[in-house]
């Protein structure tokens, strides 16, 4: 995979660069967090920098339709302007469909974003003709949106196979995180939290391969407690995943790999028990987990070389049931390790907890990709950086 600092812009004048601002706004299209935003923009200032013209392609939710109002970023380019404190100019939806990139090419707009890119059918069938209406007026395409990197779209996995194509810094770092997890020869604890079995089984197959430890919690401990014959009374629980947890500890045992779950935990009456008195109970929901619990947690951790943090450990949304998680977030951010953390709620604990994403050997704002890229394959958007042309 190329990388971007070696790029030589002699003759590069213009550049495409696929980002992220796929954003948590409020109901009133308010940016809650804009994390996703300062990640992108070391990458579109170094390219701002060589004197380039620069075009930004993203996506902001799923679209039903062609064009959707609420998923505009109309509504939502000068929040972005004012956060990377640089002027954006819009192409509309029913610009690009009458002239195409024409404004792009002949406007004196230094950065121009193009209206969000799911609008278009081409976008989401990974359509050559499609990609070629973009790259044909690019001389540079970079992906610096690892966290649609799963996705077989035009913009992930068509557009960087038409030109010279290289991965943004933050992809980058993004990518060698993922490879130090899977690769590494430190002594690695994985802390995998959430709510389903199913959509972390693979992730868990990979980890048992390459994990001294795995620590399971949230929602889907319940489960492992359960196949443990452990009463969890009327915890939330996904149907039908007993054999998903024998492939896992089956797995685990053939690697010398050890699972750890939860010795205490906090109830919905918001009382604490310990696991082994959970049978003496009746009508009752495991929503976090306690002192005891966060005790092996803190041995497991010391006993690491690195650690990766993935999901919640209790009903993060409800902020009684949100305290495992966030003093998960404290002792990771203090302790003398590296710590990989991401995937979906993670992010939300971490900003919780108060805590800083640079006390942290990395924080993955990826999402699903960063579960998908823990797994065996190589994800759409890795494979075409790696294409040669």
């Amino acid at each position: 995979m190329k990388s971007l600092s070696k790029i030589n812009f002699n003759n590069i004048k213009t550049v495409g660069i696929r980002v992220d601002f796929n954003i948590p706004v409020d109901e009133h299209f308010k940016i809650s967090d804009k994390t996703r935003l300062l990640r992108a923009r070391d990458t579109i200032n170094f390219v701002k920098d060589q004197n380039c013209k620069i075009l930004l392609l993203s996506h902001f939710g799923r679209p039903k339709e062609n064009f959707d109002e609420k998923l505009s970023f109309q509504i939502l380019i000068d929040q972005f302007s004012e956060i990377l404190a640089l002027k954006l100019n819009l192409i509309t939806y029913d610009t690009f469909l009458k002239n195409g990139l024409s404004d792009f090419i002949n406007l004196n707009h230094q950065i121009t974003l193009l209206e969000n890119i799911r609008f278009f059918k081409g976008e989401i069938d990974n359509e050559l003709t499609f990609s070629k209406l973009i790259t044909d007026h690019l001389d540079l395409y970079i992906n610096e949106a690892f966290s649609a990197s799963h996705r077989s779209h035009s913009s992930v996995n068509r557009i960087p196979k038409n030109i010279t194509s290289v991965p943004g810094f933050n992809f980058e770092k993004e990518v060698l995180a993922i490879n130090e997890i899977k690769n590494s020869t430190k002594k690695k604890l994985a802390i995998i939290g959430g709510s389903k079995v199913s959509t972390k089984i693979n992730t868990l197959l990979s980890l048992t391969k390459s994990c001294k430890n795995i620590f399971i919690g949230g929602a889907m401990a319940n489960n492992f407690l359960k196949f443990k014959g452990i009463p969890v009374g009327s915890s939330l629980l996904e149907e039908g995943s007993e054999k998903m947890i024998k492939k896992i500890y089956d797995s685990a045992q053939e690697k010398k790999c050890k699972i750890h779950l939860p010795l205490d935990v906090v109830l919905d009456s918001q009382d604490t028990s310990i696991i082994d008195k959970l049978s003496h109970m009746n009508n009752f929901k495991i929503l976090d987990l306690s002192d005891e619990s966060l005790k092996l947690l803190t041995s497991l951790i010391h006993g690491s070389e690195l650690v990766l943090w993935n999901g919640p450990l209790g009903k993060i949304e409800d902020t009684f049931f949100a305290n495992g998680s966030i003093k998960l977030a404290k002792l990771l951010s203090e302790v003398k390790v590296d710590v990989i953390a991401g995937g979906g709620d993670t992010l939300l604990a971490i900003n919780l907890a108060g805590v800083s994403f640079d006390k942290y050997h990395f924080v993955s704002t990826a999402g699903g990709a960063f579960l998908e890229a823990l797994e065996e394959n190589d994800l759409p958007g890795i494979k075409a950086l790696n294409q040669d042309l």
